[in-house]
């Protein structure tokens, strides 16, 4: 299953978890782009990119389970 936009709106303002997970989710791609944007990063910022993109995985498969039990919920 894949979130189109159509569908991540509709969570976003229809349920508070997908929703909180969704913000979370945009601070961490945004914090990324940060990380990226500088081109040369120490040990420690490499660390925090794995991690980020971790949290981002976890937080991605949880609004997956979401949007997979409204899916269910609406048939």
């Amino acid at each position: 299953m894949q979130l189109t936009r159509r569908i991540r709106e509709t969570l976003a303002r229809d349920d508070e978890n997908f929703r909180r997970f969704y913000e979370k989710h945009q601070k961490l791609e945004e914090e990324l782009d940060a990380l990226a944007k500088k081109g040369f990063l120490s040990p420690e910022e490499e660390v925090r990119v794995a991690a980020v993109k971790k949290m981002k995985l976890t937080l991605k498969d949880k609004m997956l389970l979401i949007a997979k039990k409204h899916q269910e919920d609406s048939r």
